[in-house]
């Protein structure tokens, strides 16, 4: 599963959804995180709305986007794409949330968690 991390420098989450302008995208599963590749979404567009377009184009194939903040507008954008905002609200290490996404991984996701994941997510069957 593909999560897209607002930051710019690679090791921080540093930036709210809205004023991000590269975004770091990890591939993660309960085993496993890779660093996938980094999105631009720079824009000099004036129209606030054209700005948010940008950033949600930039992260489309990721069901969850990690911020220090959203707007509700921008979140809006997010979930009609079918993904999720996972919001710091301070500045945290993407390895600290890569980790505690594993952690809960590697139990009983909640159904958001399970949703994001889709057809990644199996279940072990009863023997």
């Amino acid at each position: 599963m593909k999560i897209a991390f607002a930051s710019t420098d690679g090791k921080m989450i540093n930036r709210a959804f809205g004023e991000a302008t590269e975004f770091r995208v990890w591939e993660i599963g309960p085993d496993r995180a890779d660093y996938h590749d980094e999105r631009y979404a720079i824009t000099a567009n004036p129209v606030k709305e054209e700005r948010i377009i940008a950033r949600v184009s930039a992260v489309a194939d990721c069901p969850i986007v990690c911020s220090l903040d959203i707007s509700t507008v921008a979140l809006a954008r997010i979930v009609a794409q079918n993904a999720f905002h996972l919001r710091t609200g301070t500045e945290k290490p993407i390895e600290e949330i890569i980790e505690k996404l594993q952690g809960i991984l590697q139990g009983n996701p909640p159904p958001w968690l399970k949703k994001a994941m889709g057809n990644q997510f199996e279940t072990a069957e009863p023997a």
